[in-house]
């Protein structure tokens, strides 16, 4: 399903490989022996850690015994390239006092961008088009993907949350 919770969205192909890519932070830690969870996929033995994780599907490993669930993708030629831009506030302060000058409370860092990998399924979206990234948020297609140096971009829609609904992080304080 396209959404866990809500399989009226539609359906999606999830693509299965020999290798898959994980999030840096959620890789961290990962001990020889752990079993994870691959999110819509199953339970994984890892067999080793030095040099980049192996591990060993467990077709039937115990879900709930795991204790890290991790989002991934399967590691394909046909994977997306994207850009996720990120914009902040214009000034720091959430209120300006009469007094304040306008100039003191520019935030000089309100824009970054970050290069991503995303499921070949994105090359399919739209200018405009919405989409939630799992454990990231909402982002609107401002360029859909053209080809390798034309990649995809997503522009963030904030949420209103100065903290990130996952252990990942971008590269703006959003206050």
């Amino acid at each position: 399903d396209c959404h866990p919770k809500d399989p009226s969205i539609g359906k999606r192909i999830v693509r299965l490989a020999k290798e898959v890519l994980l999030e840096a932070v959620d890789a961290d830690g990962i001990v020889e022996g752990e079993e994870i969870v691959l999110m819509r996929w199953g339970v994984v033995k890892i067999t080793k850690v030095d040099g980049g994780l192996e591990g060993t599907y467990l077709p039937d490993g115990d879900f709930k015994a795991a204790k890290r669930k991790l989002s991934w993708i399967a590691s394909v030629a046909e994977n997306t390239p994207c850009v996720l831009t990120e914009f902040d506030n214009l000034i720091i302060k959430e209120k300006l006092e009469e007094d304040d000058k306008f100039e003191d409370n520019i935030n000089p860092d309100t824009l970054a961008t970050s290069d991503a990998i995303g499921d070949a399924g994105l090359k399919a979206l739209k200018e405009n088009d919405i989409i939630q990234l799992e454990r990231r948020g909402y982002y609107r297609v401002d360029r859909p993907y053209v080809n390798e140096t034309k990649p995809l971009i997503l522009y963030m829609i904030p949420d209103g949350k100065a903290k990130a609904m996952s252990g990942l992080k971008g590269k703006l304080a959003h206050r």
